[in-house]
């Protein structure tokens, strides 16, 4: 059978159509190519062609709450505007297993290209390997100015002879206090000169007790757990650990009798409440409210204060015993040794370590500079209602809490023996004695 074919007849009516149609073709050609063509003279203004860049992502971890997230975007999203070929993406954990976390991304094998680090968890992490050497790229970067940060910083950021992360700030303990409470009792405000018995006294002064809780008054809120009672032991000539950090030095005499003072602060003149680790965040909650008038914190904590309007306080440091004594805190960025974007993520290392970068962060979130060139500069002259050169002062004297690879395997001993401790189901000598044995034993199983 033959296929059948079908002849049209020329039709007037479907040409005129074919001749619009291929009008309209054309009309729309020359449309796209006058875009075209101002499109290519947009991009070629000035003189300065613009070529596409293909952008590489780099990871950035984070552990902060909203407010300072906010501002770590902005100053990405201007990283990425002087750097169109990197892109950033922000891992932020702001809940207290943040470290956690990081650890289990490294061991993962799936680090962050950049991280921020708490100065606790900096050399475990360098000892793991985790972390890559910064000296090399420090080196090969003339305008880079390590110099400008705190010697004394940089110094904790090494570790066997390599510098494995610097720090984004830097902190410090000292005493905040109530001046409505002190004015109203009469009392000068706390100084330099402070010691331990203008401490106790004033405490004792400014403690109000009596059945009703909405009465009660406290002079004082003493967080007795970790680090926050290392300031009070180094201020009595007292250690954590030895030289080699092999021995826990805590059952010493100068250690206890600094631990002996804050247990008597609770027990014996019952001018401190009998809170624990777990209502760290009901201390700062009792300080802004008014019912505790001393309260022992850093620079972290002031953007809350702040939001108690009717509070009137200032900072002074922490009272001296055979000297002056304060815990230095620093919260690092390091670099990822598995990092597979090395030079990408040391162009954003330097960016947020920038002394741009470190003055929006004292401006906007009272972080204190780490950089010298800021914390004297801008960080000072900023108006803020309060004594914040107390805080610089401080890093003269301030230390480290102990910061060895097994720290975190062993830290755990000395807080269960404070524990007891605080809510005197053993007394300090004992608990000390304890805490220092169990220490000293795991670090040496540990290293045999």
């Amino acid at each position: 059978m033959q296929s059948q074919v079908i002849h049209r007849e020329p039709n007037m009516r479907a040409d005129g159509k074919r001749r619009v149609l291929a009008k309209r073709r054309w009309l729309i050609v020359t449309k796209v190519l006058l875009v075209l063509s101002v499109a290519s003279a947009l991009m070629n203004c000035g003189g300065k062609k613009k070529v596409a860049v293909a952008q590489k992502t780099i990871a950035l971890f984070t552990w902060t709450r909203p407010g300072e997230l906010a501002v770590n975007q902005d100053l990405c999203a201007r990283f990425e505007e002087e750097h169109p070929g990197i892109r950033v993406e922000i891992i932020n954990e702001p809940g207290d297993r943040a470290m956690d976390k990081l650890q289990a991304m490294v061991a993962a094998g799936n680090p962050p290209d950049v991280m921020s680090i708490h100065g606790a968890f900096f050399v475990p992490l360098a000892a793991k390997g985790a972390l890559l050497d910064l000296d090399p790229l420090i080196a090969d970067d003339p305008e880079f100015d390590l110099d400008d940060f705190y010697p004394e910083l940089v110094e904790l950021c090494r570790y066997e002879g390599g510098l494995y992360s610097l720090p984004r700030y830097t902190s410090v303990y000292v005493l905040f206090y109530n001046k409505h409470l002190f004015d109203a009792a009469g009392l000068a405000y706390p100084d330099e000169e402070w010691t331990w018995d203008d401490y106790l006294a004033a405490a004792r002064k400014l403690t109000v007790r009596g059945p009703d809780p909405e009465r009660r008054r406290y002079g004082c809120v003493i967080d007795f757990w970790g680090a926050r009672i290392y300031p009070w032991v180094w201020a009595n000539g007292g250690r954590i650990l030895d030289d080699e950090g092999r021995r826990c030095l805590l059952n010493r005499p100068e250690a206890q009798e600094a631990l002996q003072f804050l247990v008597d602060l609770r027990h014996r003149w019952q001018v401190c409440p009998p809170t624990t680790m777990a209502d760290r965040r009901q201390n700062i909650a009792m300080f802004t409210n008014g019912q505790v008038a001393m309260f022992q914190t850093g620079a972290w904590d002031i953007q809350q204060m702040q939001e108690a309007k009717v509070l009137r306080w200032d900072i002074a440091p922490l009272p001296k015993r055979q000297q002056h004594a304060t815990l230095l805190g620093m919260e690092n960025y390091a670099i990822a040794a598995g990092t597979r974007h090395p030079r990408e993520a040391w162009e954003l290392f330097k960016f947020l370590l920038g002394r741009d970068a470190q003055e929006v962060m004292g401006r906007e979130m009272e972080k204190q500079p780490s950089r010298q060139s800021v914390a004297n500069g801008p960080y000072l002259a900023q108006e803020v209602g309060y004594t914040r050169r107390a805080f610089v002062a401080a890093l003269s004297y301030a230390k480290q809490a102990p910061n060895i690879a097994e720290w975190d395997r062993v830290s755990h001993f000395i807080q269960q023996q404070l524990d007891l401790m605080w809510i005197g189901e053993v007394t300090v000598e004992e608990g000390t004695r304890r805490a220092a044995r169990q220490v000293t034993d795991a670090l040496q199983e540990s290293r045999e």
